[in-house]
């Protein structure tokens, strides 16, 4: 399955320009980067936004941050794009925004959640000058079939907790670490299918399999995500895991072992392969990478790297 990875900025944009031509400028980058709607800027702010995107296969991942009162998909959009998915979106802003969708108008509040059709216009709107909204798109033919009557749901605001907001977690994780994406692309499509089905109400049948195969897996991906991106903090444990997770120690250990290995193999794993680069690579001294590498302990390292390699550090290095 085909993984596609956007980002837009208003840091990218030429030196220069006034405050309109700046947004000008992004509107039209905007329109190639995602036509799925515009956005109005606010009149009491410098304009700024930063947003990414993820694509894998028909599903999407994406997150804005920036400057502007009102988010709008017009017939215009619905016309060009012919995108009939679904949207599922979370406020993570600090304001509730006002929504408009199938003629209907109510509110969403920070943390709350919203199911739009993208083949029918909306618009978002909550009188400040900064919002922040995450968004994935999920194909409107395989969660119709996971979700009864799933329709009545679209254009209403869905309250925060359980599954939904666990598939807004986890996006927002691979946005902030889209290179762990590469690695699993489908399966990571396929979990968030299986969360927004389950938190939109899916059948028991589909619900307790979408339950087997994608809350655990989701959480074991995050765990894993947190680790690759912390294991060279020399304090860094499983407790720390668990916290930054927000899952138990035991629930994180099962999860570990259950995948094949313990955190204490997984996390000397790391930090032995980082380090057989860095001495690879660079000339720093052997005790120097140890310690960037998360040891504190430089003969606790050597005895680990030769255990793993079959040869110590300085013979790594090579002549």
């Amino acid at each position: 399955m085909p993984v596609i990875k956007k980002a837009l900025s208003t840091d990218m944009l030429p030196p220069g320009l006034t405050e309109r031509q700046r947004f000008i400028r992004f509107a039209e980058l905007f329109e190639h980067f995602s036509n799925t709607g515009e956005l109005d800027p606010a009149s009491d702010a410098p304009f700024r936004a930063a947003m990414n995107s993820i694509h894998i296969g028909t599903t999407l991942l994406g997150r804005c941050d920036g400057s502007f009162v009102t988010v709008r998909r017009e017939k215009r959009q619905v016309i060009e794009t012919g995108d009939d998915r679904f949207c599922l979106v979370r406020n993570t802003g600090e304001r509730t925004s006002r929504v408009i969708h199938r003629g209907r108008e109510f509110t969403l509040r920070p943390g709350s959640l919203v199911l739009l059709k993208l083949d029918e216009p909306f618009f978002a709107a909550d009188g400040a000058s900064h919002k922040r909204f995450t968004n994935v798109h999920l194909p409107v033919a395989t969660l119709s079939a996971m979700v009864p009557d799933i329709d009545k749901l679209v254009g209403r605001e869905l309250e925060p907790g359980g599954a939904l907001s666990l598939a807004m977690d986890y996006s927002d994780l691979l946005l902030r670490h889209p290179a762990v994406v590469n690695e699993a692309g489908m399966a990571i499509s396929a979990h968030l299918l299986d969360l927004a089905a389950i938190g939109l109400g899916a059948r028991s049948d589909v619900a307790a399999a979408a339950r087997r195969r994608g809350v655990r897996a989701v959480r074991l991906k995050a765990v894993l995500s947190i680790l690759q991106a912390r294991f060279h903090e020399p304090d860094f444990s499983a407790q720390r895991l668990a916290a930054a997770a927000g899952l138990s120690e035991r629930y994180v250990n099962e999860l570990l072992f259950e995948a094949g290995a313990s955190f204490t193999t997984r996390l000397n794993e790391l930090r032995l392969r980082r380090a057989a680069e860095l001495l690879a690579g660079s000339e720093r001294r052997i005790s120097d990478i140890a310690f960037a590498c998360g040891f504190n302990d430089l003969s606790y390292f050597n005895r680990c790297f030769r255990r793993r390699f079959g040869l110590t550090p300085t013979a790594a290095r090579g002549p």
